[in-house]
């Protein structure tokens, strides 16, 4: 029966997940700017709360990158905002949201509160995507914490089997190892839209895979079946898509 309750939730999370849009924003910092960046962002932390409880969006968060040698172009920082399709509808929705944001700075006036959210000279480059999911697994009710670790891989779709690959190849694992208490999510998202200093990366992704892993440790090591079947799938998910190798994140700030 506990089962019961547990699957019917599992794939609950995934059909309510579908309908959300999530932007993800690359931020390239100038030289020395970090302290004072992140001082901002513990700023807009309490605005995005104040405008996740009055239903403008769904959740904020702010993640670090783990540097790589060589990566001097790629962001320090991702910043997510995930939205609803009520959200999402309503292009008004946040028409009023400096009023909104300024009601959690109480006591400052609107001066102050502009020039405590600003960014002005401390992004290098900022760069936006926005992407719905196309296949995912659930949460299992476990919750983000600061200092929890993600991983994200930009993918690019070579023909079009390569959802189905994902769907029915990657997601099973994904999910018996929520299962196992080793995995919080996995997740494939594919951009729907990106502005245009992305566009002039050139980089053609087209999607973004996700994962969000527990600290249990001793994850067992995966294993394919040899069989032929079985073999010539997973060939069939490699030649689907072009992968990079993963990023890591660090959360650093969330809504609740």
């Amino acid at each position: 029966m506990k089962k019961l309750i547990f699957t019917t939730t599992f794939f609950l999370a995934i059909s309510i997940s579908y309908s959300q849009s999530t932007a993800m924003i690359a931020i390239l910092l100038e030289d020395g700017k970090e302290s004072e960046y992140l001082a901002i962002e513990k700023n807009w932390n309490i605005a995005a709360q104040a405008m996740v409880d009055a239903g403008m969006i769904a959740q904020w968060s702010v993640w670090k990158r783990t540097p790589r040698k060589g990566d001097e172009n790629w962001a320090q920082y991702y910043v997510f905002r995930r939205t609803t399709k009520a959200q999402d509808n309503n292009p008004q929705n946040f028409d009023n949201w400096k009023e909104v944001a300024s009601k959690a700075f109480k006591g400052k006036s609107q001066k102050a509160i502009d020039k405590m959210l600003s960014f002005n000279g401390i992004f290098k480059d900022r760069r936006e995507r926005q992407f719905k999911w196309v296949s995912a697994t659930g949460w299992l009710g476990l919750e983000w914490e600061i200092g929890d670790k993600a991983y994200f891989h930009f993918m690019k779709q070579k023909n079009e089997d390569f959802i189905q690959y994902e769907d029915q190849l990657w997601k099973p694992i994904a999910q018996q190892e929520i299962l196992d208490g080793y995995r919080k999510f996995w997740g494939l998202g594919e951009i729907i839209s990106k502005d245009e200093p992305t566009k002039a990366l050139n980089t053609g992704h087209t999607h973004i895979a996700f994962n969000f892993m527990t600290k249990k440790q001793n994850k067992p090591a995966m294993e394919i079946p040899e069989d032929f079947l079985t073999q010539k799938a997973w060939e069939g998910l490699s030649n689907s898509r072009e992968m990079l190798p993963a990023e890591e994140l660090t959360l650093i700030y969330t809504t609740l």
